[in-house]
C-alpha cells in the first residue's frame, strides 16, 4: 500500500512563509508530534525540498506499517520547510548567493561573508520557529510537541551544525553533505582562487564571529557540560566523491573527534560513488535515524 500523499499547511509567522507537511491520520490524534526542520542548500528553495519531504514520509510510513500492532504507537511527524534568507521568495540580491569567480560579472567578493551570514541566519530562524511554531500550530494545545529535529543539506547542513552547537532545545540532527568547520571549508576555496584568508575577503570581525559561534570553536571533545554536543544524537551523511564539501578536509577531523557522551549517538555514513548530493540512500538513512531516535520512542 503506497504512503499517503503529505498535506501542506501554510503559515505566515511575522512575514516568514512556513510550510508544514504531515500525513493525515498517520497516528491517533492524541499522539505527540515530532517537528523536523528540513533545510535546503545554497541557491535552493523550500519548494525544491518537496521531493525529500515525500521521500522521508514514504520511508517513515514503511516503518510505521512494519511496526503496526507491535508495541506502542510511534509519534507523529511534521516536516517544516522555509526559504533561507536571500533565497526563494526572500531573494533580494542574487549575486550574494554566488561564489568567487574569475569572471567579474559572476564574482561575489563577499562570498565568505554572505554565506556565513545566510547559514547563521537560517540557524537563528530555526530557533525562532522553535519559539513560535507551537502557538501557531496548536493555539488550543491540541497536540504536544515531543521534540524538534534539524535536518539540512549542503548550506542547510552547515546551518544544522550551527543549530546543534548553539540551540540546546534541539537534540537530534542530520547534517548532510555539510561542514562543521567553516574556515576549513572556505580557506580551501579561497586558496583555489588565490585569495587571502583575511581582509577584505575574511574581515577580522567575521573571523572573530566564527571563532565564537562555529561548531569547531566549541569544546566539542570535552566530557563535561562545556561541550554543547553532549547528549545529542547526530547522523552525519556525506558523499565520498564530494568535491564541493569534501569529507576529508571539511568535516572528518571534527566528526571523528566529536564527543557526544554516553547519552548521545554519533553515526557517520560516507556513501561511495556519490558526490555533492542528497542521495536516495541518504534519504532512507535520515528517515531511519529519525524513526529510531525521535518517533519510535
Amino acid at each position: 500500500m503506497p504512503a499517503p500523499e503529505p498535506t501542506r499547511q501554510s503559515l505566515v509567522i511575522a512575514g516568514l512563509n512556513v510550510n508544514v507537511y504531515s500525513q493525515r491520520n498517520a497516528t491517533s490524534p492524541d499522539k505527540p508530534v515530532v517537528i523536523m526542520f528540513l533545510l535546503h542548500g545554497r541557491n535552493g528553495t523550500a519548494h525544491r525540498m518537496l521531493e525529500f519531504v515525500q521521500g522521508i514520509f514514504e520511508e517513515v510510513y514503511t516503518h510505521r506499517e512494519s511496526c503496526r500492532g507491535r508495541g506502542p504507537e510511534a509519534h507523529d511527524l511534521y516536516i517544516v520547510t522555509f526559504d533561507h534568507r536571500n533565497h526563494g521568495k526572500r531573494l533580494v540580491d542574487k549575486k550574494a548567493n554566488q561564489g568567487w569567480f574569475d569572471d567579474p560579472e559572476q564574482d561575489n567578493p563577499r562570498h565568505a561573508i554572505d554565506m556565513y551570514s545566510i547559514q547563521t541566519g537560517t540557524a537563528h530562524d530555526v530557533s525562532y520557529l522553535v519559539d513560535f511554531l507551537p502557538p501557531y500550530l496548536f493555539p488550543n494545545e491540541e497536540r504536544t510537541i515531543s521534540q524538534f529535529v534539524c535536518v539540512g543539506k549542503s548550506l542547510g547542513g552547515h546551518s544544522t551544525w550551527l543549530v546543534l552547537r548553539n540551540e540546546p532545545r534541539i537534540k537530534i540532527g542530520v547534517p548532510i553533505i555539510a561542514s562543521p568547520d567553516y574556515l576549513a571549508l572556505m580557506s580551501r576555496r579561497a586558496r583555489s582562487h588565490k585569495l587571502p584568508v583575511g581582509p577584505p575577503y575574511f574581515p577580522k570581525s567575521l573571523l572573530d564571529l566564527i571563532a565564537r559561534a562555529d561548531p569547531v570553536a566549541a569544546p566539542y571533545t570535552a566530557a563535561d557540560a562545556s561541550n554543547p554536543f553532549l547528549g545529542k544524537k547526530i547522523l552525519v551523511l556525506s558523499g565520498q566523491d564530494d568535491k564541493k564539501v569534501p569529507w576529508a578536509t571539511a568535516a572528518k577531523t571534527f566528526v571523528e573527534n566529536l564527543n557526544v557522551g554516553e547519552g548521545g549517538v554519533k553515526e557517520v555514513i560516507i556513501e561511495s560513488g556519490v558526490g555533492h548530493l542528497f542521495s536516495p540512500a541518504m534519504v532512507k538513512e535520515c528517515a531511519r535515524f529519525v524513526w529510531e531516535h525521535a518517533l519510535a520512542v
